[in-house]
């Protein structure tokens, strides 16, 4: 499907080349509604937030325990700028390959500001009438270099796709993960067709998306070597691809043009 973003193919020049490209948003305004709109309420988690906030204050028969629930309201912090990052892959995945999201992890956040262990990305892609599982990591940079470090090491963007792509114990975790929070609701279906894909291609018909998203020039440096190799690291029809995503605000901006939302 389109995405509903103005934005630019940057890289590479042949576009039938598609397990890896650079991608612009061109216009500043359209991100900040972007940001302020589908972002936040993914970030905020804001249909639930919203229910939660509705049940406390029903519970509230005094005034102290009006003002016990406003202290506990009150007491929310800002979304970190990887928070974001995650929210912003999350809803572009979405827009323009109608991914879908189960579940919002920021409710398994034990700690305010945690990451948690596991893939950043868990949800499903439906193409036509097919549904797989999409497991995915994203990284957010304001480093200068191309590439830039966030690609590189044990917690970095290489090492984790490659993980994804073969660790069956990896697997085996976001699959019962998933089927937790699938069952006895309306993702139950479609857990049980990916997850039927899943075990008759013996773990090879996913699909994984690395996402990295950049307030810096753009530069075919950031994804060249690691897209040119990709055909080495799958099997089968494993379906990966990388993306860069330049963005026209500066990342330190994100948490306050969210903000600006609710003012």
């Amino acid at each position: 499907m389109p995405l509903n973003l103005s934005c630019e193919h940057c890289y590479p020049a042949d576009q039938t080349i598609i397990h890896w490209r650079g991608m612009r948003l061109t216009d500043p305004q359209e991100f900040d509604l972007f940001l302020q709109g589908p972002v936040r309420a993914r970030v905020m988690d804001a249909a639930f937030e919203h229910d939660f906030e509705e049940e406390l204050q029903a519970l509230a028969t005094t005034d102290m325990a009006s003002d016990t629930i406003r202290n506990l309201l009150n007491s929310g912090r800002e979304p970190l700028n990887w928070e974001i990052g995650e929210g912003i892959a999350e809803c572009l995945l979405t827009d323009e390959l109608g991914v879908v999201w189960p579940w919002n992890e920021n409710r398994d956040q034990k700690t305010p500001g945690a990451s948690l262990p596991g893939a950043d990305l868990v949800g499903f892609l439906k193409s036509g009438d097919d549904v797989m599982f999409l497991f995915g990591e994203v990284k957010t940079s304001s480093d200068t270099s191309a590439p830039p470090n966030v690609l590189f090491g044990r917690s970095g963007l290489v090492h984790q796709i490659d993980t994804l792509a073969n660790a069956t114990r990896v697997h085996f975790s976001l699959l019962k993960w998933l089927r937790a929070r699938c069952t006895g609701n309306e993702f139950e279906p479609l857990y049980q067709e990916a997850a039927t894909r899943y075990i008759h291609s013996k773990g090879r018909d996913i699909a994984l998306a690395g996402i990295l998203l950049r307030d810096t020039g753009v530069n075919e440096d950031d994804l060249r070597s690691r897209g040119e190799a990709l055909v080495g690291v799958t099997q089968g029809v494993m379906r990966v691809r990388l993306d860069a995503w330049y963005l026209p605000r500066s990342v330190e901006d994100w948490g306050a043009i969210i903000k600006s939302a609710a003012a």
